[in-house]
This record gives C-alpha cells, structure tokens and sequence, in this order.
C-alpha cells in the first residue's frame, strides 16, 4: 500500500512540474514573438477574439502532442529524473518555437500577427497557424522518438526535418491551383483548409520517413531521402485514384485574360478548399502505408 501511496505522491510531483514548464513555455514567447507578449501575459477571453484563441490553443495542442512522448526514467533516482526533464524541456521548448518561427518566417513572410489576427481578426490566417503548431509538433515527436532523448541528435536531427518542411512548404503553389497570398488577403476559408490538408501531409511523409531505427548517420539521411521520394512516387497515384473512384470534378471558377486561364479567387467556395485538402490529406496518409508499413520477410528466397 505504501508503494502505491509513493507512486501517487511522484506522478503529482511530475504533473506539477509538467504544469511549471508549460508556464515557462508561456513566457519563453516572449523572446520570439515580442508581438504576441502582451495577449499572453494578460488575462484571456476565449469568445472575445476567436482568431486569437484558434492561435492560442494550437499552441497549447502543440506542447501537447510533443509531450506525450515523453518517458520518465527514475533508475537513477528522482532528482536525475527531475533535471533530465528540465533539461530536455527547455532543449524541446526552445526547437518547437524555433520550428514555428522559422515555417511562419517562410509561408506568411507577407503578414504580421498583430495585423490579421488583432485588427482584421483573419479566421484563415489562424488556421494556417493552427496546422503549422500541429504539423510541426508532430514532426518533433517523431524526432525526440528517433534521438532517443539524445540532446545533440535531437538537434541535428531537427536540423534536417526543418530542411525538409521548408522546402516542401515552397511546393504549395505548384501543387494547388489557389493563390495564397491573395486569398488569405481576402480572408478567405479555402485557402486555409486546403493549405492545412497540404502542410499536415507533408509532415506526415516526413515523420514517416523519419521514423525508423537510427545507427548510421549517413545512411539513416539516405533511407530518408529515399522514402520521400517514393512517397513522391505514390502520392499522385493515390490522388488521381481518389479522384476517379468518387468521379470528383474540378469546378474551381476561371476566367481567361489574353489568352490565359486565371483563378477568379473572390468565388473561391470553402467546399474547394476542403476537396483540395482533404484528397492531398488522405493521400498522404495512404502513401506512408506503402512506404513504411509493407513487411517483405522471407518473400525473396535466400540461395
């Protein structure tokens, strides 16, 4: 009975040291995001600007995923376990909000926070933010997984997942017919579904291919590599397929200006956005079955 009383007393110990980073995690925005300083030090209102609160809570979500990886091991005693926690806290807060610092720096170089989501309260811009926090957080678990806690992989295996999800971010507009920059002006909701089903399955590929055992370095960033560009492979497969089973059309409106087609993007509909995304989504998610769940065995005989 004792040890179970002991057990109780430690899981508390941990939750409320959980609870004192996540406030440091409040606070260490502030360095990063002097502009948001003020609507997190302050009291917050969830029905009083609900851009604001899909902006919050992706973060909150983020920290979330992110923690759910992590293991608690007390062999060594529970002040080590304590400061290993601490420690790794700090190294994971400080590459998750670089993480968003540097995408946001790259997909929304043209808007500021205070401007679309304080003044214009922009419902897609938040969105977009929703799906990088998500994304993203996703892409460190798997990378805190791989390193197995070490400090100095984690880095550099961090290194080389943003390497991956930046380039891939470039990719929006040569895979989707809508334009960014000018729909998300117009706050309009398409563009932000349709660009969360294309950044969530590009860090689905990318965990995916980052998931496997790590021993060599060098071939570890081959086998990576190599995964992706199979999923390149298999992506257009599966959204061709995806297209012809369900008999989907493609009505996005256009008109044609001196002998070009272009998107008429104020009758952009939000069902486009969600058919843009959803297919590039469930693509994905299809196309890391193939490269990553498929077990060969003994189906090549050994001589």
């Amino acid at each position: 009975m004792n040890e179970l009383y002991d057990k109780l007393i430690l899981r508390i110990i941990f939750t409320l040291l959980l609870c004192f980073i996540i406030y440091l995690y409040k606070h260490a925005h502030s360095i990063l995001y002097p502009s948001i300083r003020h609507q997190l030090l302050k009291r917050f209102y969830p029905s009083k600007n609900s851009p604001d609160t899909i902006h919050l809570f992706s973060r909150i979500i983020g920290i979330g995923i992110i923690y759910s990886n992590f293991y608690f091991d007390m062999s060594d005693g529970i002040l080590i376990a304590l400061f290993k926690l601490l420690l790794e806290s700090g190294v994971v807060i400080i590459l998750y909000l670089g993480s968003i610092y540097i995408i946001e720096s790259i997909v929304l170089y043209n808007f500021e926070y205070s401007d679309e989501i304080l003044r214009r309260k922009n419902y897609a811009y938040s969105l977009i933010c929703f799906s990088h926090s998500v994304g993203l957080a996703y892409i460190l678990k798997t990378v805190i997984n791989v390193s197995h806690a070490s400090i100095i992989m984690t880095f550099f295996l961090w290194l080389f997942a943003m390497v991956l999800i930046g380039f891939s971010s470039k990719t929006f507009p040569i895979i989707s017919k809508l334009s960014f920059n000018r729909l998300l002006v117009q706050k309009n909701m398409a563009i932000s579904l349709a660009y969360m089903g294309f950044i969530w399955g590009q860090c689905l590929i990318i965990s995916s291919a980052l998931d496997h055992q790590l021993e060599d370095i060098k071939w570890y960033s081959i086998q990576v590599i190599l995964k992706i560009l199979l999923s390149l492979i298999i992506i257009p497969i599966f959204r061709r397929g995806l297209i012809f089973i369900f008999r989907m059309h493609d009505d996005l409106p256009v008109r044609k200006e001196e002998n070009k087609e272009t998107t008429v993007s104020s009758e952009v509909e939000l069902g486009y956005g969600i058919y843009e995304g959803s297919i590039l989504f469930t693509s994905c998610f299809l196309t890391t079955v193939i490269t990553g769940n498929i077990q060969y065995g003994n189906f090549y005989p050994l001589f």
